[in-house]
């Protein structure tokens, strides 16, 4: 009768190493799982405020009067002028918003925060939880109302492409031609600003000077921002515009990508 072999038994070494690739297995999985609730969740908020965007954005030229305003219309009377966000219902919910920002056919279509700590919204969604998609904020030196002659936007580049992910896209002349207007919804309606440079730059850098007055200085700033873009846009710009800066992080982190926009209406 032929002897019954004895089964084999896993050195203790190699069943330590499976044991710890199992568990690092597990950690993956549930880091990953983790993230991608998170990444859901702020999608998702920002998924429900945009009911309360009421209508599409102006086509250019049109949309310069005064929100709340009364305009005059065919018939000779007047009408009053309709606000194509509802910035006044976001604010109940959240005093931090300033307006609404919009580039139409990109997935960017945010509300604006901005509060006294530049740090808060970086991972602070519109309703104030936790989240590393954070928000789309404004400078905190600038003014709320976008009267300064420059103002710096800021938002993350997400991994899911949202929030302002999607400005790398700008690295295409292609793409500028297709998305050339960026959309500030404001407590007085809607402007639009056309875009005139983009490109990458250091996080140390004089693109985000702020405070300027229209004079001679600040003609050789925008300049400066004109020359530094990554192809010809051809737009111009004067002492006279207002401009404002998107701006995020790229892959490294040690980079930001600039898109720059001067005001129409």
């Amino acid at each position: 009768m032929a002897k019954k072999q004895k089964k084999k038994k896993m050195p203790v070494p190699l069943l330590i190493v499976l044991c710890v690739c199992v568990a690092a297995l597990g950690l993956s999985i549930w880091q990953l799982s983790d993230i991608f609730l998170e990444y859901k969740a702020g999608t998702d908020e920002y998924d429900d405020l945009q009911q309360y965007v009421m209508a599409e954005v102006p086509e250019d030229g049109e949309g310069t009067g005064d929100a709340g305003t009364e305009e005059t219309g065919e018939d000779g009377t007047e009408e009053e002028r309709v606000q194509r966000v509802a910035l006044s219902e976001l604010q109940a919910q959240n005093s931090d918003t300033v307006g609404w920002i919009e580039i139409p056919g990109t997935g960017i279509s945010y509300p604006l925060m901005q509060t006294g700590d530049d740090s808060y919204y970086l991972n602070h969604t519109f309703s104030k939880k936790i989240n590393s998609a954070g928000s789309i904020f404004v400078e905190t030196l600038n003014s709320a109302d976008f009267t300064d002659l420059h103002t710096i936007i800021y938002g993350h580049n997400m991994k899911n492409g949202s929030m302002f992910a999607g400005l790398k896209n700008y690295e295409s002349p292609s793409y500028l031609v297709a998305h050339p207007t960026v959309y500030i919804d404001l407590a007085d309606g809607t402007h639009a600003y056309q875009i005139f440079s983009v490109y990458e730059s250091p996080s140390e850098s004089d693109s985000y000077t702020i405070g300027f007055a229209p004079d001679e200085q600040y003609e050789t700033f925008l300049q400066t921002l004109k020359s530094r873009s990554s192809y010809d846009t051809g737009v111009t710009v004067t002492k006279d515009d207002y401009i404002i800066t998107l701006s995020t992080c790229t892959k490294s982190g040690e980079h930001r990508y600039l898109v720059h926009a001067k005001k129409v209406y």
